[in-house]
């Protein structure tokens, strides 16, 4: 650009010495500027004619010939004009690409403006929903009427997804998930977990139905093992008292093993029964009790709580999740370590929570505790008798009752389990 300016600056300083010089010899000097200046101008305003024909004529081809600083500004706005094809060129490729791999998915996706109206979907979500093309630019809660999609929609909260029936096939369920971008605008993902959720009910069903089967061996096995134990030791070979001893611990462990799996596919399967009032207080007394024996004296356990600690729930489910924290802390922790069960209230919420000074238990395990037979240490879970079912029967007692745990621990410094129960 610099040098077509200087180009024209050049060209005008010598027209205008070439007319001065005319001028003087003919002796009609400003006649002469002024003629020479228009015949100047006239042939630059014919160089921007063509400049505007071209673009008008959509900067198709090459811009025309010039030079000077028309003719830089020619070969700028045609470098632009290639700039934006090439970009144009992407950007088309680009889309193109990205409705290739939308309708390769098996998840629908759609694409809603800030006033929530369907502003594109892909082949998936038609299939999934049923779309047509006249849904196109309709309210979304115009298609998909029910009101837990409709408040999912409007609250605009969507940590979380929502399960609901197909509208045009009531047995398929789908997920639905939701993310805001742009200008306000959402990304809506359906899933068909039609599938998933039937695995899970097979799951549930098959757990539930071999561990009651697996009752009546177990009950059988420790029948026979309890009547040798009681026979004279001395009438059977040397090597049977320590082989049936061990029969009967494993055996023991496997009885509430499938207790424990009998109660977690009750827990997974069953509604909550009708809730009453469950007097805390009163429902610890045995369970600390238990757990003195337990401890056999070697731990210092003590209990406190607030006035009328009263919830409404399940005592038997209340009483299995809430001993299982307070036998853990005994059967997983040293002698001599202080084990304080405190039950307080606020204004939103009853909590229970169960401190230990004792080995406490590494951060990188506690997102998993609540796993079915995650340990955090195998080996002393293991010497325990633990099931490593108890913390995830906890976490499905504290769901049917409202309640959410949560888990404070420094290795070597001791753990708090805390339940919270909400209040209404």
């Amino acid at each position: 650009m610099q040098q077509g300016l200087r180009v024209e600056l050049q060209r005008i300083i010598l027209l205008a010495l070439a007319l001065a010089i005319a001028g003087f010899f003919n002796g009609y000097q400003t006649l002469t500027m002024l003629l020479g200046g228009g015949l100047y101008m006239a042939w630059t305003l014919l160089k921007i004619f063509r400049l505007y024909s071209w673009l008008n004529a959509g900067g198709l081809g090459a811009p025309p010939d010039a030079t000077g600083v028309w003719g830089d500004i020619s070969d700028q706005l045609y470098r632009l004009q290639k700039r934006n094809t090439r970009a144009r060129s992407d950007l088309r490729a680009l889309v193109k690409r990205v409705r290739k791999i939308t309708a390769a998915l098996d998840e629908g996706l759609i694409i809603l403006d800030e006033e929530r109206t369907v502003d594109w979907w892909n082949p998936a979500a038609s299939r999934l929903l049923g779309l047509r093309s006249e849904d196109l630019h309709q309210p979304i809660t115009n298609l998909l009427r029910a009101p837990t999609f409709v408040q999912f929609i409007q609250c605009g909260d969507f940590e979380y997804p929502l399960e609901l029936s197909a509208p045009n096939e009531p047995q398929r369920l789908l997920q639905f998930s939701a993310r805001v971008f742009g200008d306000n605008e959402i990304a809506l993902v359906i899933m068909d977990i039609t599938r998933l959720r039937q695995l899970e009910e097979m799951r549930k069903e098959f757990v539930g139905n071999i561990s009651h089967e697996l009752r009546t061996p177990l009950t059988v096995l420790t029948g026979y093992i309890e009547t040798l134990l009681d026979q004279d030791m001395q009438e059977l070979p040397a090597a049977w008292p320590k082989a049936l001893r061990q029969m009967s611990q494993q055996t023991e462990r496997m009885n509430l093993l499938a207790e424990d799996l009998v109660m977690l596919s009750r827990l997974e399967t069953t509604t909550l029964p009708l809730k009453v009032p469950v007097n805390l207080e009163q429902l610890f007394e045995p369970i600390i009790d238990n757990a003195r024996a337990l401890s056999g004296d070697k731990h210092n356990i003590q209990f406190s709580a607030c006035h009328q600690p009263l919830l409404e729930g399940d005592a038997k489910e209340l009483h299995s999740a809430l001993s299982n924290l307070v036998y853990n802390a005994v059967k997983h922790n040293p002698q001599g370590c202080d084990i304080d069960i405190a039950i307080k209230r606020d204004a939103n919420a009853l909590s229970v929570s169960v401190s230990d000074t004792g080995l406490g238990i590494d951060p990188i395990h506690i997102p998993r505790l609540t796993e079915r037979f995650y340990r955090a240490d195998s080996s002393r879970a293991t010497q325990s008798g633990g099931t490593g079912l108890g913390l995830a029967i906890v976490k499905h007692v504290l769901l049917r009752h409202n309640g959410e745990l949560t888990i404070k621990s420094t290795l070597g410094k001791g753990a708090t389990f805390t339940c919270r129960f909400a209040q209404s």
